[in-house]
């Protein structure tokens, strides 16, 4: 098993996924799903859309990379009817123009190899099926504040942040709508949204885990000034800019 596999896997997503919801509903809105249309969740996480989509009443297909995200995603599901995978976006275990519908929220974007996921997508979606993602749009401040961290070698979502990019990926394959909007990160100050973020994103918390000890209260000093620069006196509000991507299989 891959160390992504592994991290991935670790910490409390499931608690940054619930703030989440109002982008995951935004995106199952934007697919607008029929009943019984093939829907393919790829990166599922703890399989929040999945859910949404199993809801709707979609015949729905979940993978992600890491085992333990997707004993998370069992058992957030309940009674709700989901085939659960573990697979790599890089290489999908499902055949040809397999789904109507192939959808990815915050998942996909973190594959290496972007081009190969970017086809893996278009290759399972039947002609005249859907995508729906969405991506973060790179954030310059938390780069480089970052940066003297990792020497950037974070895992990077920037080739799916911008929309010429975008194009370039899946514009091919699939005639795009993209959309800019903002998913805000609020808390009482700072050191609140670290102590989340540290514990429930999963890129961070790999990060913080490998570093030395001594370097670690660096990090989250960095964290916390630039949340600190966006608080009032109601507390920190912080805005992440993403696309919400939408197409349709050529």
């Amino acid at each position: 098993m891959s160390d992504a596999a592994v991290w991935w896997g670790e910490g409390t997503y499931e608690r940054l996924a619930e703030l989440l919801s109002p982008v995951h509903d935004v995106l199952l809105e934007r697919l607008a799903l029929s009943a019984g249309e093939r829907f393919l969740d790829v990166a599922t996480g703890t399989g929040a859309v999945a859910i949404r989509a199993a809801h709707a009443g979609a015949d729905v297909t979940a993978c992600d990379l890491a085992p333990g995200m997707i004993a998370k995603a069992r058992a957030e599901a309940g009674v709700a009817e989901i085939a659960f995978d573990v697979a790599d976006a890089r290489s999908l275990p499902y055949g040809d123009s397999s789904f109507d519908v192939v959808a990815s929220a915050f998942g996909v974007v973190f594959a290496p190899q972007p081009e190969t996921a970017a086809a893996q997508l278009a290759r399972v979606c039947r002609p005249g099926g859907r995508l729906g993602l969405t991506t973060w749009v790179p954030d310059e401040e938390v780069a480089a504040a970052y940066e003297p961290f990792t020497g950037g070698r974070e895992p990077s979502t920037d080739a799916w942040g911008d929309p010429n990019s975008l194009e370039r990926l899946l514009g091919d394959s699939f005639g795009l709508e993209v959309e800019r909007r903002t998913w805000w990160a609020t808390g009482r100050n700072g050191a609140e949204v670290w102590r989340l973020f540290s514990t429930s994103a999963p890129p961070l918390k790999a990060l913080l885990e490998s570093l030395p000890e001594e370097r670690r209260p660096a990090l989250r000093n960095a964290f916390v000034d630039i949340y600190e620069r966006y608080r009032d006196s109601d507390g920190v509000r912080y805005p992440n800019d993403y696309l919400l991507v939408a197409g349709t299989r050529r």
